[in-house]
Formats: structure tokens, sequence, C-alpha cells
């Protein structure tokens, strides 16, 4: 075994230091340590990010469904910790969602049974402007926002 591995020793060198670089980058892509990763490398590998960690918030909530249904009016409050976009609190509010996945984010095409069709999707404001980015990736928290509206619109 001594012959071996004074034979061998820069090859067993090499196979040790990269097991050691495969565990160590493995802890952080997929351990408890990949918070201390960037928010682009956190979303590449499926995690969300890590940009609600402030104390929890207050949000005015409002569902218009066009009259497809009864148009919903509730406050919801997020704590601190929970994903705080403008799809999270459709959850919050039990509402059930669909939505088709994309790589800038998820599209929603249904809320409370209410789907789009060839005439109506659904659209979302927060504090009265459009949202510019998908719903699962506008954070609430950042933009100190305080009334999320999503409209079933023509």
């Amino acid at each position: 075994m001594k012959d071996f591995i004074s034979k061998n020793h820069k090859i067993l060198s090499i196979i040790g230091g990269t097991i050691i670089v495969l565990v160590i980058t493995s802890g952080l892509l997929f351990g408890p340590f990949n918070g201390i990763l960037p928010d682009s490398l956190r979303e590449k590998i499926g995690y969300g990010v890590n940009n609600d960690i402030e104390g929890e918030i207050t949000v005015q909530l409002f569902v218009d469904f066009n009259d497809e249904r009864q148009t919903i009016n509730i406050t919801i409050t997020i704590p601190t910790n929970r994903s705080a976009t403008a799809y999270s609190i459709l959850l919050y509010a039990n509402l059930t969602v669909e939505y088709e996945d994309y790589p800038n984010g998820k599209y929603i095409t249904s809320i409370g049974g209410v789907t789009e069709d060839l005439t109506h999707n659904w659209q979302y404001l927060v504090d009265d402007e459009s949202g510019n980015v998908a719903a699962d990736r506008y954070n609430l928290r950042a933009f100190e926002s305080t009334i999320v509206s999503w409209i079933f619109k023509t």
C-alpha cells in the first residue's frame, strides 16, 4: 500500500483535490450555504432570489375578474423571510393560480378558476403602475409596494 501511494501520489493528490472542490461546490449550490451565491446564479439553479429578508409587509390585493366572478379586495400581511412578489400574494390569498414557466419568469394564465382566452388575459399593476417583469420576479419589498391589482383585461 505504501508503494502504491508513493508511486501514485500525484494522481491521488489530483483526485483528492477534485473531490474536495466538488464537495465544496455542491455544498454551495445545493446545501445550506447557497445563500451566499449571487442572485443571478441562485435563479439559474432554481432557488428564489434572496431579496426579501426584511420585516413583514402589508399589501392590499385587488383582483378584478371582469364580471366572471366577484371582485376580491383584501389585505395580506406577508411575514418576514417569505416570498413577497406579485405572484406569491395570490397564493397567500388562497387563490388557485395556473401559470406557464418561461426563462424570464411565470406567466399567469388563470386566477381563481378564471382562465385567459382569445380576448382576455391577466395583467397586474403594482401601486397603479403596470408590472414590467414577470409576476414572480416583482419584489414587493424592494419597491415598498402597498397595492397589487390583478385585472382580467380584454
